[in-house]
Formats: C-alpha cells, sequence, structure tokens
C-alpha cells in the first residue's frame, strides 16, 4: 500500500504543475500591474521599478512561473499586495483555519444524516418516507445555495423583530478567545446548516442509488437465505460495500469545504477561504491567487488518495499492489 500511495502522489505532481501553470498564465495576463501607476501623477520611477521587480515583469510569464515555483517549494509564496504586503502563504493558512471551522462540523453532520436517510430510503423503496426525503432532496438540489442562506439571514431577522431574540448571528465569525463559547456557537449554526442543507440533499441521493445495488446483489439473497438478521445482512455486508463509492464523493466534498464555500462564506461574512479567493482574483494578487489554488489543490489530491486507500479497508478483495 505504501508504495501505491508514493505512485499515485508522483504521477499527480505532472498535473499539479500543469494546473497552477495555466492559472499563472491566466491571472498573469488578466491584468497589468503597473496599470494602476500609470494615471498616479506623483509616481515617480522607482514606484514602477518596485512592481516590476515584485511581479518578475521584466521576465517572460514561463521563467516567472518556474522561479515561483521555486519559491513555493520552500514555503515561499511572495507577499499578498492586496493585503498590505503580508505573507501570502500565512495569509492562506489563517483563513483556511476558518474555513475549517465550517468544514469540520458540517461534513460530519452531512455524513451522519446522508448514509441515514440514504440507507432507510433504499430498505424501504417507495414508502412514504422514501417519497418524502426523494422530494426534498430534490428540492435541495434544485435550489441555490443563496437562497437558502438569505432564507435562513431573513427568519433571523423577522425573528429579532417580531420577539426582539435571534438566537444566532447572522453575519461575521466569533470565536471562544474573544467572545465566549456560546456566541462562537451562535455564529457557527447557520452557516453550518446552509452548508448541511446543500450538500446531503445530494449525497443521500448517491447513498440511496449505492444501497439499493448493493442490497439487490446475490451476496446479499445468499446472507439473507441463510437465515441471517436482516439488520445485520443491511449494517454488516450492505452498508459496508455501499460505502465504497460514497469514500470518493465524501473526498471530494470535505476538500471543496476546506478549500472554502465561495457564496455560504460571502454572504454570512465569513472570513474564510472563499472571500479572500474573490478578493485575490479581482484585485489580481498572483500570489495570493496561487497559494489559494495550490493549497485547493493539495487538498484534493490528498483526500482523493485517502479515498483510494478507504476503498482497501472497505472492500478486502482489493488490493494494492
Amino acid at each position: 500500500m505504501l508504495a501505491y500511495a508514493v505512485r499515485r502522489v508522483l504521477a499527480t505532481i505532472p498535473l499539479l504543475l500543469i494546473g497552477t501553470f495555466v492559472v499563472y498564465v491566466l491571472v498573469s495576463i488578466s491584468g497589468d500591474p503597473l496599470a494602476k501607476l500609470a494615471t498616479c501623477t506623483q509616481c515617480d520611477q522607482q514606484a514602477f521599478d518596485r512592481i516590476i521587480d515584485l511581479y518578475d515583469l521584466d521576465k517572460p510569464i514561463p521563467e516567472r512561473y518556474v522561479n515561483w515555483v521555486v519559491n513555493a517549494v520552500q514555503g515561499d509564496f511572495g507577499p499578498a499586495v492586496s493585503f498590505g504586503s503580508i505573507d501570502a502563504g500565512e495569509l492562506v493558512l489563517e483563513r483556511a483555519a476558518n474555513s475549517a471551522r465550517l468544514a469540520i462540523p458540517a461534513f460530519l453532520i452531512i455524513v451522519t444524516i446522508a448514509i441515514t436517510l440514504g440507507v432507510y430510503s433504499a430498505v424501504n423503496q417507495y414508502s412514504r418516507l422514501d417519497y418524502a426525503v426523494t422530494g426534498l432532496s430534490f428540492l435541495g438540489i434544485s435550489l441555490p445555495t443563496f437562497v437558502f442562506a438569505l432564507l435562513l439571514q431573513t427568519i433571523m431577522i423577522w425573528m429579532l423583530d417580531a420577539f426582539g431574540w435571534r438566537p444566532f448571528f447572522v453575519t461575521g465569525m466569533r470565536t471562544v478567545e474573544l467572545d465566549g463559547f456560546l456566541p462562537m456557537l451562535r455564529s457557527h449554526v447557520l452557516p453550518v446548516i446552509t452548508l448541511v442543507l446543500v450538500i446531503t440533499a445530494s449525497e443521500s441521493r448517491f447513498q440511496r442509488a449505492a444501497m439499493l445495488e448493493v442490497i439487490n446483489s446475490d451476496y446479499i439473497r445468499t446472507a439473507r437465505a441463510k437465515g441471517l438478521p436482516n439488520r445485520k445482512v443491511i449494517l454488516r455486508h450492505g452498508l459496508r460495500n455501499a460505502l465504497i463509492p460514497m469514500a470518493t464523493i465524501w473526498a471530494i466534498d470535505f476538500a471543496a469545504l476546506l478549500g472554502g464555500s465561495v457564496v455560504t462564506e460571502t454572504i454570512f461574512a465569513w472570513p474564510g477561504l472563499g472571500p479572500l479567493f474573490i478578493s485575490a482574483v479581482t484585485q489580481l494578487d498572483l500570489n495570493l491567487t496561487m497559494a489559494i489554488v495550490m493549497l485547493t489543490s493539495l487538498l484534493v489530491i490528498v483526500f482523493n488518495l485517502v479515498a483510494d486507500l478507504a476503498y482497501g479497508l472497505l472492500d478486502p478483495r482489493i488490493r494494492y499492489e
């Protein structure tokens, strides 16, 4: 398994280089860092020289990209110019920690609800609850994320106007160190609920489909013919194999959550990677954009590798030679 993991990691290096190069080129040609100085009447040649030296504008894009890769491998992503020239890597890690505050609890809730609803709907196919879960799932899939977020905010504002009480904060992030445990919890609830509603809708459908395929398999019928209790057949023999396709979906979703939920974090004014990425792109902050892209790419690679390795744990027939 170790040799397989090493081969997978080595195979992703060319893909990572190609992906980051494409993003680097696109951001580089999207705007000119010197354009703002062109209209500045008080800027002298030293200001232009500083920008040229900061972005290596006197060099071709491929050479600039190679220099960026060399520095990035050493942990130097350059200054985030749009945020006062602070280190881009440190800023990204700080915002990634804020995104993880939403991603981790949301993911745990999503997995629990998706498995429960998916398995129950599959076992009780065409029952009233199955139809209800299916209808709610399609509703969640069809409605955009911002609809749920704005709806939750509207409900909280209405409760404040009607009862003079708002159980949860509608914007901003609170921490235990600065605000205490209860305010921290109140600020996390609405964005977590939004992520859970949106992602659970699709994952419960995937879980239901995977479970239906499994419970109609020959080995499940054989287990039942041997007289095993239905609960044991479903949970021990059926669910374990039904989780195999879900491992890949969970890996992608968790990496996406850790990489920042742009819409949810923006609506709730959450200082995570989502709003930071939008700011970096609109401000043409190359170093900050590339640092976020690199982190997101690494998250996707790592969790896809974890999903592949999890296959062997879920299904003993899978072996990595």
